[in-house]
C-alpha cells in the first residue's frame, strides 16, 4: 500500500493547473481499440490496439508519458476487454481475439508485464466478451463465459491462488442459461471483499453470487425482454449502495440500442439511459454512477459519425466532440476522457464535469442549411462548427458568440447526405463539449 505522503505527493501534481489542452497518448494514430482506467492515485493508465500490437501507455507526475508493447499474446486479431489500475502499478489488461477464440490477462508487477492465456474457445464453441476487476489486494479477476454451437453457455470466474497460479471457478453448469447470442461477463468486488460476477445473455441479464457456504452461486435476475438481445460489453461496479452494472440492448423492431442502468441491492431498478448509443464504461462518482457510451450517425453503410456522451443516472447527458473510448472518476472526483481524434488518442482531465452544453438544430430550404444553436453556460469566446460527409470532417467555420451564447450560419454542402457538428472548446481543460445532428441531410 502507498504511504499518505506519496499518495498526496502524486495527488498534488495532478490537482495543479488544470490542462489546457489534451495530450495525445504515444504512437496511438490510427488506433483499433483502447481503454482508459485511473490509478488510486490519480494517473491515467491508457491501453490501446495499432495494428493488431497491443500497448499500454502510462503517465507519469510531471506529465511524461511511457508506452510498453505487449509482445506475448496468443494471436493479432486484438480487442480489449478490460483494463485496470492498481496501486503502486500493479496494474492489468484483459485482451482477447476478435473472433472469440482465446482470452489473455497481462499483469504488471514490479515493472515488468507477464502475458498468460486464460481461456480458449471449445471445439465448435466461442467465447463471448470478458470483463475485470481487481480484489481489494490488487489481484485479477476475470469472468467470461463461453457458448457452443448448440446455444448452451457456461459461465466462469478466474483468480490467482497464493503462488499466482489463475484458477478457473465454474459459476453455472450443466449449459445454462441456452442463448442465442454471445454472452457477456464482468466481475464487481464489493466494499466487504464479496465478489460477484453480472452475466447478459439472449433474453436476459443475471448477477451472480456465492452461496453462504461458498460451495456455489445462486443468481439473481437484474433484467428481462423477450424483444431485446445484449451486443457487446457489459460493466459492473459495486459501491455502498448495492451493484450498478451496465450494458447495451439491441430492440432491431424498433431500431433502437438502448443503454441500460440497473441497480441491484433493495431490490433491482433498471434505467435506459438512451435509446441509440453503445457502452465504453461505467465509472462510480460521489454523486452516483455515470456511464460512457458512443452515439453514431450512419452516413452511408461504409461511414459512421460518432459522438461521445456521458450519462448520470438522473438523466443527464454531456456530449463531446469525438468517439469517447474510455472515462473514468478518481478519487478527488476528477473526470478522465479518452477521445479518439484525428492526432490519435487524447487524453483530457477536467477537475469536475464541465458546466457547458451545446445545443445545435438545422433546417434546409433548397440546397441550403440553416444552422443554428446555442452555447448554455458559456459567458464568451466562440464555436466551431463542423461539416461531415463520407470518409470528411471539415471544419465549416468558427463563430463568436452572441452574449447569450447563440450562433447561426446558412451553408450549402456540395456533397449529401451530409451532417454537422458544433464544438466549444472548454476554456479551462480544453474538453470539445459538443453537439452532433442525429439525422443527415440526404
Amino acid at each position: 500500500m502507498k504511504r499518505a505522503a506519496l499518495v498526496a505527493s502524486l495527488a498534488s501534481a495532478l490537482l495543479g493547473p488544470a490542462l489546457a489542452q489534451a495530450e495525445i497518448v504515444p504512437g496511438s494514430v490510427g488506433a483499433s481499440d483502447a481503454a482508459l482506467a485511473v490509478a488510486p492515485g490519480g494517473s491515467p493508465l491508457v491501453a490501446y490496439v495499432v495494428q493488431g500490437s497491443l500497448r499500454v501507455a502510462s503517465r507519469s507526475a510531471d506529465g511524461t508519458w511511457r508506452s510498453t508493447r505487449l509482445a506475448e499474446l496468443p494471436g493479432r486479431r486484438v480487442v480489449l476487454a478490460g483494463l485496470a489500475a492498481g496501486r503502486n502499478g500493479s496494474d492489468a489488461v484483459l485482451a482477447e481475439d476478435a473472433g472469440g477464440r482465446w482470452l489473455a490477462l497481462a499483469e504488471r508487477r514490479a515493472g515488468r508485464w507477464r502475458v498468460r492465456k486464460v481461456a480458449a474457445a471449445p471445439r465448435r464453441g466461442l467465447l463471448g466478451f470478458g470483463g475485470l476487476a481487481l480484489d481489494r489486494s490488487g489481484h485479477p479477476l476475470v469472468a467470461y463465459a463461453y457458448e457452443l454451437a448448440s446455444r448452451r453457455t457456461w459461465l466462469r470466474l478466474v483468480h490467482e491462488d497464493r503462488g499466482g497460479r489463475l484458477l478457473g471457478e465454474r459459476v453455472t453448469r450443466g449449459g445454462f442459461p441456452p442463448s442465442d447470442v454471445l454472452p457477456s461477463a464482468a466481475p464487481a468486488v464489493l466494499p466487504s471483499g464479496a465478489v460477484r460476477v453480472v452475466a447478459a445473455y439472449g433474453g436476459a441479464t443475471i448477477e451472480w453470487s456465492r452461496t453462504q457456504d461458498h460451495r456455489d452461486w445462486v443468481g439473481q435476475l437484474l433484467y428481462g425482454s423477450t424483444l431485446g438481445a445484449p451486443a457487446g460489453i457489459v460493466r459492473a461496479a459495486a459501491g455502498a449502495g448495492g451493484v450498478w452494472s451496465a450494458w447495451t440492448e439491441l430492440f432491431p423492431s424498433a431500431g433502437e440500442s438502448q443503454l441500460l442502468l440497473t441497480l441491484h441491492g433493495d431490490g433491482e431498478r433498471t434505467t435506459v439511459l438512451d435509446h441509440h448509443g453503445f457502452l465504453v464504461s461505467l465509472a462510480l462518482a460521489a454523486t452516483g454512477p455515470e456511464v460512457a457510451a458512443d452515439d453514431y450517425v450512419d452516413l452511408d453503410p461504409a461511414h459512421s459519425v460518432f459522438a461521445g456522451v456521458v450519462y448520470d443516472a438522473s438523466g443527464g447527458a454531456l456530449e463531446l466532440g469525438a468517439a469517447l473510448e474510455g472515462y473514468a472518476v478518481d478519487a478527488a472526483g476528477a473526470r478522465h476522457y479518452l477521445l479518439d481524434e484525428p492526432s490519435g488518442l487524447a487524453w483530457y482531465r477536467a477537475p469536475a464535469p464541465p458546466a457547458a452544453r451545446v445545443v445545435l438544430a438545422a433546417a434546409a430550404a433548397g440546397t441550403v442549411v440553416d444552422l443554428s444553436g446555442r452555447v448554455a453556460g458559456a459567458t464568451g469566446g466562440s464555436v466551431e462548427l463542423w461539416r461531415e460527409t463520407s470518409g470528411r470532417s471539415e471544419l465549416l467555420a468558427t463563430l463568436p458568440l452572441s452574449p447569450d451564447g447563440s450562433f447561426s450560419r446558412a451553408d450549402t454542402p456540395p456533397v449529401r447526405p451530409v451532417t454537422y457538428r458544433a464544438v466549444y472548446r472548454d476554456p479551462a481543460t480544453g474538453l470539445p463539449l459538443a453537439s452532433l445532428l442525429r439525422t443527415p441531410f440526404d
